[in-house]
Parts: C-alpha cells; structure tokens; sequence
C-alpha cells in the first residue's frame, strides 16, 4: 500500500529580494505569493485608505489588487518594480471605486462611508488648522478623479511624479496638467502652509 502523499511548506527568508520573489509568484510557488503580500499590503493599504478615506473599502482594494497582480504577473517588465506596478494596479480599482461612489452619489444612492480628512489627523492639531483640513477635504471631493488622486498621490504620499503618471497610467506631461489643475483649485481655498508647533 503506498503511503500518503505529503504537503511540503515552502518558507522563504524575509530578505528575498522582490525580483526574485516575482519570478517564483510566476512559477505559482504560494511561499514567494505570501511573502509578498506581507511585503507590500501594508503600504498600500495605507495609500489606498488615504485615497478612499475608508481601511474598511482600502482593504478591499488591496485584496482585489493582489488578486489581479497575481494573475497578471506575467505582464510585469520588471520584477523589481513590483510595488510600483502593484500601486498602479490598486489606483486603478480605487478610480472605478470612487467613479462608482459620484455615480451612486448623483443619483441619490448610498456611497462608500468615507471619514473626513480632520478626523483623520494627528491628535494635538489646532482647530485652526482642522478648519483647513476640512475645507481641503470639500475642495478635493470637487476635483475630477483624476486630478483628485494625482494630487493626493504626489503631495500627500509623497510619491514620485513618474510614480504618479505610472499609477495614473497617464503621461508625466497629463500627469502635472491634473496635479496643476488640482493646485489651482485648492489653493484658492485652502491655506496649504504646514503648522509650527
């Protein structure tokens, strides 16, 4: 009688680099897939939740890009850009979402239940400068989607602006005209100098 055929745990070591770990997700090895999950759904679970201004729906949209990056893999140029690649991925569900939500919205239905930007900052800050958050917070759900994540991608994550255009799936020249326009809104009603402590 032959004996039982036995499940073999693969377990990666934390410092693998992305590249490497990419080319064994393309050869479905699920230890190099988890790894990185853990690698990277934190970050983007943070730049997603600032963009929904909802962890409830940014979860979500991670879960989702994962599951997309995974299937996809094989379109990925450049393994060591995983992050980059899998940031535009999760920006891309997070237009469709917040598209979905000014649909939805316009005609009278229920939206994605979104915590305004001053109940989102640090504890200690003035009520002054919590004013200005929630006005910033009015003037950003205004702006066109596009404008509205290229902004939030390039000032508030801090990203690069070839990140952006990238995660935009737009040109750098498309890419500063929405950031701009954005700009052009927002200072005209909102004090964006950062507070002294």
């Amino acid at each position: 009688m032959p004996s039982p055929a036995r499940a073999t745990v693969t377990r990666l070591p934390e410092g693998v680099p992305t590249a490497s770990l990419v080319l064994r997700a393309r050869a479905r090895e699920s230890a190099a897939e988890s790894l990185l999950y853990r690698r990277y759904a934190d970050d983007l679970i943070s730049v997603t939740s600032r963009l929904l201004r909802s962890t409830a729906a940014a979860e979500d949209v991670v879960h989702d890009t994962f599951l997309v990056a995974f299937e996809r893999l094989g379109q990925l140029r450049d393994p060591a850009q995983f992050r980059a690649w899998a940031l535009s991925i999760a920006v891309s569900l997070v237009r469709k979402r917040l598209r979905r939500a000014r649909l939805l919205q316009w005609v009278g239905l229920d939206t994605l239940h979104t915590e305004p930007l001053e109940l989102q900052s640090r504890d200690g800050l003035s009520v002054e400068a919590r004013g200005e958050l929630a006005v910033l917070d009015a003037v950003l759900k205004k702006l066109p989607t596009e404008q509205r994540l290229a902004w939030s991608l390039r000032h508030v994550e801090g990203e690069k602006l070839e990140e952006v255009a990238a995660s935009l799936g737009k040109s750098l020249a498309t890419t500063k005209r929405y950031i701009a326009a954005a700009e052009r809104l927002i200072s005209a009603h909102v004090n964006l100098s950062p507070e002294l402590p």
